[in-house]
């Protein structure tokens, strides 16, 4: 419950400004697991993705929105940038191999970051979170 962060009370990475409606204060583990899947992953059509693609965008869903998320993974496949994804998103997505678009996608979710209003506070954990997931996603990308 940081008073500086516009989310408001959080619990398990769960804002009361993004879900008005819910209890967060009595949030369960699963409730948190099922609004996860809902609002994020599937929002984003994560399913649909290669792994260490869908990591990154589930990710950067949760932390940027979903309609960000979608448009920087549009912009990282080469194709218009609309905020949904369509036939169009997933065919470019096939056409390139996952690191690649793990690398693209993540330059640009950086650059993103610093323009992102509170960056001077909590710009040093989202730029950690970044290295994190970037280094799994690699990681997955390299078993594929």
């Amino acid at each position: 419950d940081d008073e500086h962060d516009t989310g408001g009370l959080t619990k398990w990475g769960i804002s009361q400004a993004a879900f008005p409606d819910r209890d967060i204060r009595n949030l369960t583990k699963q409730d948190a697991i099922e609004i996860y899947y809902k609002s994020y992953w599937q929002a984003a059509s994560c399913g649909s993705l290669p792994y260490p693609v869908a990591l990154i965008v589930f990710d950067c869903a949760v932390n940027q929105g979903v309609g960000a998320s979608v448009k920087l993974l549009q912009e990282a496949v080469g194709t218009p940038a609309d905020g949904k994804v369509g036939p169009m998103t997933l065919r470019c997505v096939a056409r390139k191999e996952p690191r690649e678009i793990v690398v693209s996608f993540m330059i640009l979710r950086t650059k993103r970051y610093f323009g992102t209003r509170g960056f001077d506070r909590y710009g040093r954990g989202w730029m950690n979170r970044v290295i994190q997931v970037t280094a799994l996603a690699a990681e997955w990308a390299g078993k594929m």
